[in-house]
């Protein structure tokens, strides 16, 4: 779904916290993304470029891309060449060019040959699963690049050689059901042009599969395998908690969930005993430690962004957006003795956030 909507996918597994996930891709929507690119290569006469990445649409802030192609041929003459890339950010045409030798190092390697097989395999795989008159061919292909490159592919598998007998390891095939946990739910968001479409998916039950053996005696063989089978188990929640439970199955509440629950839409908390409970402090204590010059509301919410950024500095992809509309709320105000409240929120909290820090 991603991938055809030219956007970012999400999986959220086993215990992984929803949050920091949820933010990162409303980051992606909220950020602007790179698009409209295309590769342009520049090379002698004699010497052709293939392509074995599929076209990359969209880059967000923070993704990487690799693209693989594969150089042919031989020049008599010039022995560089050059590699284009345009792409549009912001509305605006960007152009970056990239100079290389076409005389290869001669301790490469097959590392990168190895990468740019696995993403050839993979664009197969994914046209094969489209359907086509040529499946049988590129069934073949994939299984003829699995093992000339030495990567697995959907019907090729590793098997065992014994070092010393060079002989296949022979022995019965035995099956084993992995379960999945219940709780794993996944997650995929797609977005393009600011706008988001989400959709939750069942995670697969089990997975099988069983390799077929056949007589070879290559350490790095690999041979036809049956493909994997899967059993989907669709996942219905009623409702969802971020909530923990407690020793007597009590559940304890987070107190940066219930920081944020408290948070005004303005972008400011109120002082009162809820907000002091965070802290986890009383009313009063929170009330008489409070600078004179300031009101309550800006009080409440210069402690709340130092407690933020003082003891839940490990969680920022969760808060940043709401300690951003705090302290833009906190700058509108323009209040009267900010620094000194600074100073007293932090005593009051046992830390030492600067005012730079906080961006008020």
């Amino acid at each position: 779904m991603a991938r055809e909507g030219s956007g970012h996918a999400q999986f959220i597994t086993g215990t992984d916290r929803m949050q920091p996930k949820v933010m990162q891709s409303l980051r992606f929507a909220l950020q602007p993304a790179v698009d409209n690119i295309s590769v342009n290569w520049t090379v002698p006469e004699g010497v052709t470029v293939d392509m074995l990445s599929p076209p990359i649409n969209t880059l967000f802030q923070g993704q990487r891309a690799l693209i693989h192609a594969q150089i042919k041929g031989q020049s008599s003459g010039k022995t560089e060449g050059a590699v284009t890339v345009k792409y549009r950010l912001k509305d605006q045409p960007v152009t970056n060019q990239l100079q290389f030798t076409l005389k290869p190092a001669e301790d490469t390697g097959l590392t990168i040959h190895r990468l740019a097989a696995r993403s050839v395999i993979r664009s197969l795989e994914l046209e094969e699963r489209a359907g086509g008159a040529d499946t049988e061919n590129i069934r073949r292909r994939i299984v003829e690049l699995s093992v000339q490159a030495g990567v697995s592919s959907v019907y090729t598998a590793f098997i065992g050689i014994n070092k010393d007998s060079k002989q296949t390891v022979k022995g019965p095939l035995l099956q084993r059901s992995v379960p999945v946990s219940r709780e794993c739910v996944y997650m995929m968001a797609a977005f393009h042009g600011g706008g988001a479409r989400m959709c939750a998916m069942g995670a697969p039950a089990m997975m099988k599969c069983s390799a077929r053996r056949k007589r070879n005696t290559q350490t790095s063989a690999l041979h036809s395998c049956g493909p994997i089978q899967s059993n989907s188990m669709g996942i219905q929640c009623d409702s969802m908690s971020f909530e923990e439970e407690g020793e007597e199955g009590e559940p304890q509440k987070d107190p940066l969930l219930q920081l944020v629950s408290l948070q005004k839409a303005a972008g400011c908390w109120e002082l009162n005993a809820s907000l002091a409970a965070v802290f986890g402090k009383t009313e009063d204590e929170v009330t008489n430690q409070k600078t004179a010059q300031v009101e309550g509301s800006v009080w409440a919410t210069v402690l709340a962004l130092i407690w933020l950024y003082a003891y839940k500095s490990d969680q920022q992809d969760e808060w940043q957006f709401v300690a951003m509309k705090a302290a833009s709320w906190i700058r509108s105000q323009k209040p009267d003795g900010l620094s000194q409240c600074v100073c007293d929120g932090n005593a009051l909290l046992g830390s030492q956030v600067t005012e730079d820090t906080l961006e008020i």
